[in-house]
């Protein structure tokens, strides 16, 4: 009579079979959302950076085009410094010379004629504070129809960063200029392309830069008559806006490595635990341990709504070790509550053992490998 098998058996083929297909489905799921998060970050950028798409997330401009009475004013600048960049604030401080050209017999950008706005900076930087803008520099020749202005500034950006990515996150630094008072139906800005640059003495703790920067000008709506008795409600006008942008990024594998290499490490211990005399001494340590990386992770990234990267990677590791911590709990009270395990026991046991340290592999493997490849 053929011999019945242990209902053991069954119970680790079972848990064999949910890990196996949890752990396909995990890894699918986790290299999608990391794939669309790669792929939203590059399209945000890309449309801010391009001159006839609209913001993500903006109001739409009344139009691109340039009005046939507008006049043009080229527009310049030289990034020197940064002086500081706060991921966590949101904020970026820098210095960088500005400089504007134009016909005065066109326009009268910095109010010469202008009660209202004598001795005012005739520009403002979107989104930031001017600490100081000093006069370096004025050319005013009425005959030749030349004018010509240059600027030093200090300011402080306010700047959304999208650390969706992080660590292996890059960012564009804009400086986005628009002028005080005279919109895009009189005046529209034409980017100096050849002579704004960077500075080869900037430097950014913790990122690479690109060796040159990209320059659009770009109408920036406003939507609102600001309480003005003398225009209609829902008044709508654009702003022409120079925007310069300094892309920063981050490296490679290393980075992920450098950032991981301890929560690596705890989860490591975990699957070595089984051969120990008292596992639950390792895994309770490796479960302390990521609970410690994730709030050291937590002090570094601003407030978000959604997982970046480097927690969706904390998550997974600390959900291994807590299945661990189960399976170690579980599969002895399972195998030996008949009092010995037997081949098919041993075989089994292993098996899942080594499905979670392959699934843990390769989930970390291609959650890297989209990230480098899509960023």
């Amino acid at each position: 009579m053929k011999e019945k098998r242990p209902i053991s058996h069954y119970i680790l083929f079972a848990i064999l079979s949910c890990i196996i297909i949890a752990g396909v489905y995990t890894a699918f799921s986790l290299t999608s959302k990391v794939k669309s998060m790669a792929e939203m970050v590059s399209a945000n950028m890309k449309n801010t950076m391009d001159a006839k798409a609209p913001d993500p997330g903006k109001t739409k401009p009344e139009k691109y085009e340039i009005g046939p009475k507008t006049k043009k004013v080229k527009i310049g600048a030289y990034l020197e410094r940064i002086e500081d960049l706060d991921i966590k604030q949101s904020s970026w401080t820098y210095e960088f010379y500005l400089w504007f050209s134009w016909k005065p017999s066109e326009i009268d950008l910095v109010g010469k004629n202008d009660n209202s706005h004598k001795e005012e900076i005739p520009f403002s930087i979107i989104n930031g504070d001017i600490i100081k803008a000093n006069k370096i520099e004025e050319v005013y020749d009425a005959k030749k129809d030349i004018a010509y202005i240059q600027y030093f500034v200090k300011a402080k950006n306010t700047q959304f960063f999208d650390v969706s990515l992080y660590p292996i996150d890059q960012h564009d630094l804009i400086i986005p200029i628009e002028h005080k008072w005279l919109d895009r139906t009189k005046l529209v800005f034409v980017p100096d392309t050849i002579d704004s640059k960077v500075s080869s003495r900037v430097n950014i703790n913790g990122y690479e830069k690109e060796s040159s920067v990209k320059l659009i000008e770009k109408p920036h709506a406003y939507k609102s008559a600001r309480g003005n008795p003398k225009l209609d409600p829902g008044y709508k006008v654009d702003f022409s806006q120079l925007r310069l942008s300094l892309r920063i990024y981050k490296g490679g594998l290393s980075v992920i490595i450098k950032l991981f290499i301890i929560m690596y490490i705890a989860v490591f211990v975990t699957f070595i635990a089984p051969f120990s005399s008292d596992p639950s001494r390792y895994t309770v340590g490796a479960l302390f341990t990521t609970a410690g990386a994730n709030y050291i992770l937590a002090q570094k990234l601003p407030p978000t709504n959604g997982y970046t990267l480097a927690e969706l990677i904390n998550t997974f590791c600390m959900v291994i070790i807590i299945i661990m911590m189960t399976l170690l709990a579980v599969l002895p009270s399972v195998i030996f509550k008949d009092g010995k395990i037997d081949n098919t026991e041993k075989r089994l046991n292993n098996m899942i053992t080594l499905s979670m340290f392959v699934f843990f592999i390769i989930t970390n493997i291609l959650l890297s490998w989209t990230a480098l490849s899509m960023s």
